[in-house]
Order: C-alpha cells, then sequence, then structure tokens
C-alpha cells in the first residue's frame, strides 16, 4: 500500500500528458490541409522536379512516368543517377521524354552524407523558379505539382512539404512504417509552429516532399549547409525557421504515395540511419525519451493488468490513458490511410520503434551506420 501513492501520481502524468498529445492531435488533423483547396494560383511558374537515384531498379520507372504525367504547363524531371550498380542507369536510359533529363553524380566528397550530396547536384542542375526535391520510390498523382503551386502562390509558402501516403504491405512494414507519422500528428503542436516562425524547436519536413523556392533554398545554403547531418529534410526545415522563411505542412496522402521498405529488416535499417539523428545525436535527450514512450505505453497495460487479476479496480487514470492512446492511433490511420487495426496492435509498434531508436544510438556512436552500401560520416555525439 506504500507505493500506491506513487502509481497513481504517475498514472496521473502519464494520462495527463496524452490528453494533451490527444489536444495536440485533433487540432492537427484540421490544420494539416490537403492539397487541392486552394484557388488556382494566377501564374505558372517554372518547376524543376529533382529525384535523387540509387539502386532504385524496382520504383524507378514507375516513380520518373508518374512525375512525367504532371497536369502542369511549365515544368522539367531532373533525375541523378547515383553510381547505381543495378539497372537503375538502363531503365532511365529508355524513358523518352523532352522533360527529362539524367546526370550521373560525381563522387562522394568527404562529410558528406549520400543523398545530400545528390540533392546539392541536382539543385546546380535545376532551371525552375520553384524545385521539388522528391523520392525515387514515389508515385505522384497528375495534379500535385499544379496543387503545390496553387498553395504555394496563395499563402506566399517558401518551403512547402508534406505528409505523404506511406504504403505497408506486410506485417513487418505495418509496426514500422506508421511511427514516424504518429509522431510529426500527435507531437507537434502546428498552432504553436505557426504562431512562432522563427522556433526550430516546433518544425517537421518530409525528404519525399520538399518543394522550395528556389532563391530561398539557395539562400539558407541548400544542403551543403547540413551535408553530414542523416536527417537531412529535419535540418533545412529548420534552416527555414531559423532564417524567418515560411514553413507549412500539408498533407498529400491522396496525391503522393510510396512504399518505403520492402520488409521488416529493410524498415530497421532504414530508421536506424536516422532516428537518432533526429535528437540532434543528444544521447541523454533521445534515451529519456525512448525510456518515457515506453512508459507511457506499457505503465497503463500493466496497470490495468493487475487490476484485472486482483480484481480491485482503482486506478481509472490508467483506463482514461488506454482510451486516449488508441484515440491518437485511430485519428492518425483515418488522416493518413494507415489501416485502422492499429490501435490493436500500438504496443508493438511502439516496442519496435524504441528497439530501432537505441539500435540507431548505438550504430551511430560506434560508426557502423551504413545505407545503400555507403558508410555515414561521424557525428559529434552530445550528452545532452
Amino acid at each position: 500500500m506504500k507505493i500506491f501513492p506513487f502509481v497513481i501520481i504517475d498514472s496521473l502524468r502519464i494520462m495527463i500528458f496524452l490528453l494533451v498529445q490527444v489536444s495536440v492531435a485533433i487540432t492537427n488533423f484540421f490544420l494539416i490541409k490537403r492539397l487541392g483547396k486552394f484557388p488556382k494560383a494566377k501564374r505558372c511558374p517554372k518547376v524543376s522536379i529533382l529525384v535523387p537515384a540509387r539502386n532504385e531498379e524496382k520504383t524507378i520507372k514507375n516513380c520518373v512516368s508518374s512525375l512525367l504525367q504532371q497536369d502542369y504547363n511549365d515544368f522539367e524531371v531532373i533525375v541523378l543517377n547515383d553510381h547505381s550498380i543495378d539497372q537503375t542507369g538502363e531503365i532511365l536510359r529508355n524513358i523518352r521524354s523532352e522533360r527529362l533529363r539524367i546526370i550521373n553524380g560525381k563522387p562522394l566528397p568527404m562529410n558528406w552524407t549520400g543523398k545530400s550530396w545528390a540533392c546539392q547536384q541536382l539543385a546546380l542542375e535545376a532551371n525552375g523558379e520553384f524545385i521539388l526535391f522528391t523520392d525515387a520510390d514515389t508515385i505522384h498523382h497528375p495534379l500535385t505539382i499544379s496543387y503545390a503551386v496553387d498553395a504555394i502562390e496563395t499563402d506566399k509558402i517558401d518551403l512547402l512539404t508534406a505528409i505523404t501516403r506511406n504504403e505497408a504491405i506486410s506485417f513487418g512494414e505495418t509496426i514500422t512504417i506508421p511511427f514516424p507519422t504518429f509522431c510529426i500528428f500527435t507531437i507537434l503542436p502546428l498552432i504553436i509552429a505557426y504562431a512562432f516562425p522563427k522556433s526550430t524547436a516546433f518544425s517537421a519536413a518530409n525528404g519525399k516532399f520538399m518543394f522550395f523556392r528556389k532563391e530561398v533554398y539557395e539562400k539558407i545554403g541548400g544542403h551543403a549547409t547540413i551535408r553530414n547531418n542523416a536527417v537531412e529534410d529535419i535540418e533545412l526545415g529548420k534552416l527555414i525557421k531559423k532564417n524567418n522563411y515560411r514553413w507549412r505542412l500539408f498533407d498529400i496522402s491522396h496525391l503522393v504515395s510510396c512504399r518505403m521498405y520492402n520488409n521488416f529488416s529493410e524498415a530497421v535499417a532504414g530508421f536506424s540511419k536516422n532516428y537518432f539523428a533526429l535528437f540532434g545525436y543528444r544521447f541523454l535527450i533521445a534515451l529519456f525519451v525512448w525510456f518515457w514512450l515506453a512508459l507511457i505505453t506499457w505503465h497503463p497495460l500493466i496497470t490495468i493488468g493487475r487490476q484485472v487479476i486482483t480484481n480491485n479496480f482503482n486506478n481509472y487514470y490508467a483506463i482514461v490513458s488506454i482510451i486516449a492512446t488508441i484515440s491518437l492511433w485511430l485519428l492518425t490511420s483515418l488522416k493518413f490511410g494507415f489501416p485502422f487495426y492499429l490501435f490493436l496492435i500500438y504496443p508493438i509498434i511502439i516496442t519496435i520503434s524504441i528497439f530501432i531508436g537505441l539500435r540507431s544510438m548505438v550504430m551511430t556512436i560506434l560508426g557502423r551506420t551504413v545505407w545503400k552500401g555507403r558508410r555515414l560520416p561521424k557525428t559529434k555525439i552530445r550528452l545532452i
């Protein structure tokens, strides 16, 4: 009985945190607008669509084909073949279009990640007033560019980034892929992010859709500024806000889809390269976040389990916490098209994500993070 008050206090704190999360998710549900609901732009500025591609033979044809079918008057598609050792180059050469340019990547310099170096080269080749960085595994609706220009012109946006539809086919993908979207949707309070435009603490970006005014991209230094960071998209988003440019996050899950990884092992390897980077390589902060995530996930479940066993239902905070967590996952599924049954397996999703997060920390500290055959450059690890 002596520890009972502490259990109640822990349950209360967890419940309060989760209810705040629910309020953030509900607010974001309405603040994250869908492209396609803005007035038609009065002009048609040229858009350069930039695609880095390294060993993308499974997806590159469908991606480039969808980009070439854009219902927009003035655009170009530039694809950089980044030293692919599969059939990516041959597939690209067989795609015929006046709008398509294919360039071969230069050797990777020291202290650059492969993707940042590829994007930097692509930006130098771009002729458009606007540039869109997108990944080689994405499929775009024909109206994607047109809708993005409408939004940028109407709201005077300097960086338009967006949450895409992430397909999860296998069970291994289902327990890994939704987590990043869930975090952005339920933890990032957009109402605060928009109210304080220079605060980099409240920002997010998605490398699968980074639509810049090229002039602004160049003024913040482009990818060269964040050349060795594994989460280049998020760091660019922070630079936009830091320099007082206008950033907005949209929902394009109805326009752009992708299958990020094909199985569980690919997903673990992919997320391991950047989960630690999300915390700025700050060891204690990352460790605390993963611990707290485990606590708010499992503490209510274990508490309810004990109450069932003892038939002593005296902790209603835990019940409210579980209902709040289920609500968060249902809202995420409803907004972004994930399977609705995620709320039944969320403890598995969270536990796997914590494992990947800890794995990312260990691999980064040991300098063993590898992606697409390249070892990521070592970065400075901070305690806090």
